[in-house]
């Protein structure tokens, strides 16, 4: 999976879905050449594009900057560091949330997808240095990290924030300044209309889904390993959602705005 996503990081989403037995042995064959395939990324792309277009609305105007972190204890090599596990996340988050998508889709269809285009993805620079690039995750108990998923009515500290959170002077400034995006309703619309543009998007795969409870039988799956890996996709949706906004506005605050698919606005 980590090398279809052109990352070396694998979700924790990705971990927990590991560990129920079969069930990334019956899906990921069948949604790997999908993953395979320019309208994949650029479906991905796109929501990245969604995202920013509504953080540039409530957050416009971060105190946040590049320069008011290096004049605090951060340094250059470091803020350079969080430039591109952020990128990792940019990326990767959107991936994971189509995929997410096309599971609960396929929970209650008998096939998901097989209306988009197979034309490849072609290699980039850009995702080998994804590729390349170390993310870490800080403990979840680290610093204010337990503060996050209690603001955010989360089950526990997300990925994206436990990786800034090895740079601690960063994580506690952008923790003080996101936490209260979460007030403005626009922000909160965006991630839910991220949530449903993804599910929408499912019939885009290029090779239909069977993932429901029928497939996964016959491949072998027991109901109970069925219930668990359906729980831990539905949870992760909304979470996902959230988290592209978070990684958004944490770009934004680093200056860095460039859309990806649309073209500036």
């Amino acid at each position: 999976m980590t090398a279809g996503l052109r990352t070396s990081f694998v979700p924790s989403v990705v971990h927990q879905l590991a560990d129920i037995d079969g069930f990334l042995e019956a899906v990921w064959p069948q949604l790997a050449p999908s993953v395979d395939t320019a309208g994949f990324l650029g479906s991905a792309l796109y929501m990245a594009d969604m995202a920013l277009d509504a953080v540039e609305d409530v957050y416009d105007d971060p105190t946040l900057s590049r320069e008011s972190l290096l004049a605090g204890s951060m340094s250059e090599a470091d803020l350079d560091q969080v430039v591109a596990v952020l990128d990792v996340f940019h990326w990767l988050q959107p991936q994971l949330l189509l995929l997410l998508a096309a599971l609960a889709e396929a929970h209650e269809a008998p096939s998901v997808g097989g209306q988009g285009r197979p034309e490849p993805r072609e290699p980039s620079e850009r995702e080998q240095a994804h590729i390349d690039t170390t993310v870490e995750l800080a403990p979840a108990d680290a610093g204010m990290l337990p503060e996050v998923p209690a603001e955010l009515q989360l089950d526990s500290p997300p990925d994206l924030y436990r990786a800034i959170a090895v740079w601690p002077s960063y994580f506690d400034a952008v923790w003080d300044e996101l936490q209260h995006l979460v007030a403005y309703p626009l922000f909160r619309q965006r991630g839910r209309a991220l949530y449903f543009y993804a599910r929408s998007s499912s019939r885009f795969l290029a090779v239909p889904l069977r993932a429901d409870e029928a497939a996964l039988r016959e491949s072998g799956m027991r109901p109970y390993a069925i219930a668990e890996a359906r729980d831990a996709v539905d949870r992760a949706l909304p979470a996902v959602a959230t988290m592209m906004m978070h990684c958004t506005a944490m770009r934004v605050g680093l200056g860095l705005r460039e859309r990806e698919v649309v073209g500036d606005a």
